[in-house]
């Protein structure tokens, strides 16, 4: 995959905590995007393991739940993205553990409140390794018609409204999910719609900045 993307329509995650709600969100996605695939391949829940029955479509799905991030890994060695919705008190040590594995390429860290020299650290760790943090503090994002990041975007009707299910060529970075959202709806309305949106969050120090995302757009053939 070329290094100015982040996620493609067989782009699959994990989804760390006990967040059904949000993986539900991202399967209607999938679904209404017509992926092939869920994109949730699997959630790290430390205190349990088994399954969560979600739905594609109108059809029981079974996701995988893993006590251990390192079970998650070796079960799952096609997932390259970890959305973590880790509390404050640990989103960073979470984030530190998956930047340790190679397959993980990009993590959003949705938690606020995470202190400013873990953030630092983190995207510093981030940089040398070529891997992408976003965050904290942040919805995510969404890459139209191919993988949503948890909440982002929000309802299934709004994703609907702003022509998500499907890729435009406009690239589109804020800081919060709300200017996002309105954001999405304006470029709907006045373009061939959006191709990938972030919100790098609200923190003084995010992991990756406004212009990071801006020039890896600039440097996308498919974002005009």
């Amino acid at each position: 995959m070329e290094d100015y993307l982040l996620f493609t329509p067989e782009t699959r995650a994990f989804v760390y905590g006990t967040q059904q709600r949000a993986g539900q969100r991202m399967l209607d996605f999938d679904y209404l995007s017509q992926r092939k695939t869920p994109s949730v391949a699997a959630f790290i829940t430390p205190t349990g393991e088994g399954y969560y029955t979600l739905f594609w479509g109108t059809q029981e799905v079974r996701i995988p739940r893993y006590r251990t991030m390192k079970e998650a890994v070796e079960k799952h060695p096609e997932v390259d993205v970890l959305v973590n919705f880790a509390s404050e008190r640990s989103s960073a040590e979470v984030t530190y553990e998956a930047l340790e594995y190679d397959q993980i390429r990009t993590i959003c860290m949705i938690a606020e409140g995470v202190p400013q020299r873990d953030t630092r650290r983190i995207a510093q760790i981030a940089k040398q390794k070529g891997k992408w943090v976003i965050g904290p503090a942040t919805v995510g994002g969404v890459a139209a018609g191919a993988f949503k990041i948890g909440n982002a975007a929000g309802t299934i009707e709004n994703i609907r409204e702003t022509k998500l299910y499907r890729p435009g060529s406009v690239g589109f970075v804020s800081v919060s999910g709300g200017l996002s959202n309105e954001g999405y709806n304006i470029v709907a309305r006045n373009t061939d719609g959006i191709f990938e949106g972030i919100a790098v969050g609200g923190d003084v120090y995010p992991a990756t900045t406004l212009l990071d995302h801006l020039l890896r757009y600039e440097a996308n053939p498919r974002i005009k």
